[in-house]
C-alpha cells in the first residue's frame, strides 16, 4: 500500500506549472506529505493547493510529494491512514474538511507527528501536534454580496440582486446580505430561491430560472454543487452571477461554455496561497501547533478570482478594493432574520 502512495506522490510532485525543467532534479522534502481532496483538474482545492505547492517549490528548490485524493471518503481514509503510519513521513497538510476530520484521528494516535489541517472546523480541544485552518464563510459571502451590489447599484438602478441557497449555507447567506448591505443594496432590494440539494444541477438550473425571473440581474450560487445549474441559467439568460467555493468561471472555460460570458469570477479559500505559507513556515520552524486558525479576508485567507467579463466591466474603483484588500467585511446592525449570530464558520458547502 505504501508504494502506490509512493508511485502517486511522484508522479503528481510538480503539479504547481509547466515551466522546462532543470537539468538536475532539485532534493526532496521526504517528510513532508500533501494530501488533498480532489482530482487534477478540479479548479477547486485540489488545484489550488497544486499551485501552492508549485509555488513553494520554485521558491525553495525543492519538491514536496501531493496526492490527489478524489471524492470518496473511504479512499481518503486508507489513503491518510496509510501516510500517517509510513515512517518516512512527519508532517502531513490534509484538506479540506472531510480528510481534515480524518487527519485529526491520526493525529491524536501519532503524536509525535506533526499535522496542518485544511477546512477543520473549530474543535473543543486541538492537539498540540496540530495546526487547524478554516476559512471564514460569512467573510466569503459578504465579499460576494458587496461585489453584486457595488455592481448593479440597488439603490440607484432599484434592481434586486439574488441568491441561490442549498442547504448548510447559512453563514454564506448572512454574510452575503450583509455586502450586499453594505455595498448599499437595501434589505428589500434581496431576492432568495433555495434547493434542498447541494449536488444536483438540474435542480439549481429550475431554482435559478425562478430567481432570474423576478427581474435579477445579478446572483450568487451559495448551493455548492447546485450552483452550477444558477451558471447554466445565467448564461442562457445573459444575466450575471458569482460563484462561491470553486473557480467557477476556469470549469466552464475548459468546457467553452456560455456561461463564462456571464460569470463575473468566484470568491475561493486562498488555499494556494495558505498551502505555499504554510510549507515555506513549517521548513523554517515558524508553524505554532495546538491551536486554530480562522482566515478572512484581511488575513488572505479569502480570494476573488475575476473573470476576464469582472476586468472588463467592473468600475475600476471596486477592482482596485479586491486588488488592493482595502475592503474590511464587518457585521451589519442586525443579523438577518431566521439566520444565527455565528461568524466562525466551517467550508463544508464549499466544492
Amino acid at each position: 500500500m505504501r508504494t502506490w502512495i509512493r508511485i502517486a506522490a511522484i508522479g503528481l510532485t510538480l503539479m504547481g506549472g509547466c515551466l522546462p525543467r532543470p537539468a538536475t532534479s532539485p532534493p526532496s522534502l521526504t517528510s513532508v506529505i500533501v494530501l488533498m481532496e480532489g482530482v487534477v483538474g478540479d479548479r477547486g482545492p485540489f488545484d489550488f493547493a497544486a499551485a501552492g505547492v508549485g509555488a513553494f517549490q520554485r521558491s525553495e528548490g525543492v519538491k514536496v510529494p501531493l496526492i490527489a485524493m478524489g471524492y470518496d471518503p473511504l479512499a481518503w481514509e486508507r489513503m491518510i491512514r496509510e501516510a500517517a503510519r509510513d515512517p518516512n513521513y512527519r508532517f502531513f497538510l490534509i484538506g479540506m474538511e472531510g480528510p481534515a476530520r480524518l487527519g485529526l484521528e491520526m493525529a491524536r494516535i501519532f503524536p509525535g507527528k506533526r499535522f496542518v489541517l485544511l477546512g477543520l472546523p473549530p474543535e473543543e480541544a486541538i492537539p498540540p501536534n496540530v495546526l487547524a485552518i478554516s476559512f471564514d464563510e460569512w467573510e466569503m459571502g459578504w465579499v460576494a454580496g458587496y461585489i453584486a451590489g457595488r455592481w448593479v447599484d440597488p439603490a440607484r438602478t432599484r434592481q434586486p440582486i439574488g441568491a441561490l441557497i442549498g442547504p448548510g449555507a447559512e453563514a454564506l447567506w448572512e454574510g452575503y446580505a450583509c455586502g450586499a448591505q453594505t455595498a448599499g443594496a437595501p434589505p428589500e432590494a434581496l431576492r432568495v430561491e433555495t434547493v434542498a440539494s447541494d449536488r444536483d444541477p438540474l435542480v439549481g438550473f429550475e431554482a435559478a430560472l425562478r430567481l432570474y425571473a423576478q427581474g435579477v440581474p445579478i446572483a450568487a450560487g451559495l448551493a455548492g454543487g447546485s450552483s452550477a445549474g444558477l451558471f447554466e441559467a445565467a448564461g442562457a439568460l445573459r444575466r450575471y452571477a458569482i460563484g462561491i467555493g470553486a473557480d467557477w468561471y476556469d470549469r466552464y472555460a475548459a468546457m467553452r461554455s456560455p456561461a463564462t460570458q456571464t460569470l463575473l469570477g468566484s470568491v475561493t479559500p486562498a488555499v494556494d496561497e495558505v498551502v505555499r505559507r504554510t510549507l515555506r513556515q513549517s521548513r523554517r520552524g515558524e508553524l505554532p501547533f495546538g491551536i486554530h486558525r480562522t482566515l478572512g479576508w484581511q488575513a488572505g485567507g479569502i480570494a476573488w478570482r475575476g473573470s476576464p467579463v469582472f476586468f472588463h466591466r467592473a468600475p475600476q474603483e471596486l477592482q482596485q478594493a479586491l486588488r488592493e484588500r482595502t475592503l474590511q467585511p464587518t457585521p451589519c446592525p442586525a443579523p438577518q432574520k431566521g439566520h444565527g449570530e455565528s461568524r466562525s464558520h466551517p467550508t463544508s458547502i464549499l466544492l
